[in-house]
């Protein structure tokens, strides 16, 4: 993968956190109703609209950038047949990360404004609604990540790609579950909700930014 690739893919990493951060650092504490798994006290009457719109125009921008660098992991592919996949697999994830990001936001909004319109309770009624709505694309978009993701600690465990064998230890994967470990033990905070919601952009931000020095079988 060409270096311009990677830091594109840290671009959009670093937007899409952004919004990460905006949606996830809130207060903790637990909402009666079944509502959105995301929703927290924090996502109340008091959740700002204009932290809704720069989440979401981050997004927009962001995923021209990320686009660039999910689609371009194929590179790292020594095989044309695996290279072909890589880049569909790749693609489709793209979209999915938008998608979610895109859910998230949505239903965070429309319990905050629910909530100040209606009320609590009819928030509540509202957030599981959408849940309902948004739930199969929400399940799909996480599939098609996670198929990409393991996929990618496969085939550089098999010595498929220019990235040394070893290099399976340290896909975004592992980085993903680390920054959500750590996140997990933490004392329930806004930062440790923060965090949380920033693990899958975290991890792959910290993948691009260790491509750009680690060294390949062949020159990356």
């Amino acid at each position: 993968m060409e270096k311009k690739y990677a830091v594109q893919g840290i671009i959009g990493c670093l937007l899409f956190g952004l919004g990460d951060w905006l949606l996830g650092f809130v207060d903790p504490g637990k909402i009666d109703g079944d509502t959105f798994y995301f929703i927290s006290a924090g996502h109340g009457a008091e959740y700002a609209d204009w932290k809704i719109a720069v989440t979401l125009a981050a997004a927009v921008i962001g995923v021209l950038f990320l686009q660039q660098g999910f689609v371009h992991i194929a590179d790292i592919m020594k095989d044309d047949r695996d290279r072909a996949g890589a880049q569909r697999v790749f693609t489709f994830m793209t979209f999915g990360w938008l998608v979610i990001h895109f859910v998230v936001a949505a239903n965070v909004w429309g319990y905050s404004y629910a909530c100040r319109a209606y009320g609590n309770e009819q928030a509540a009624l509202l957030s599981a609604g959408m849940n309902k709505v948004f739930a199969p694309c929400m399940y799909l978009a996480y599939f098609i990540a996670a198929v990409a993701l393991i996929d990618l600690v496969i085939v550089t465990a098999r010595g498929r790609t220019i990235l040394k064998r070893r290099e399976a230890i340290f896909t975004p994967l592992t980085w993903i579950v680390v920054i959500g470990a750590v996140a997990l033990v933490l004392p329930a905070s806004p930062f440790s909700k923060g965090l949380y919601t920033f693990c899958m952009n975290g991890g792959m931000l910290v993948w691009f930014v260790r491509l750009l020095f680690v060294k390949g079988e062949d020159k990356c």
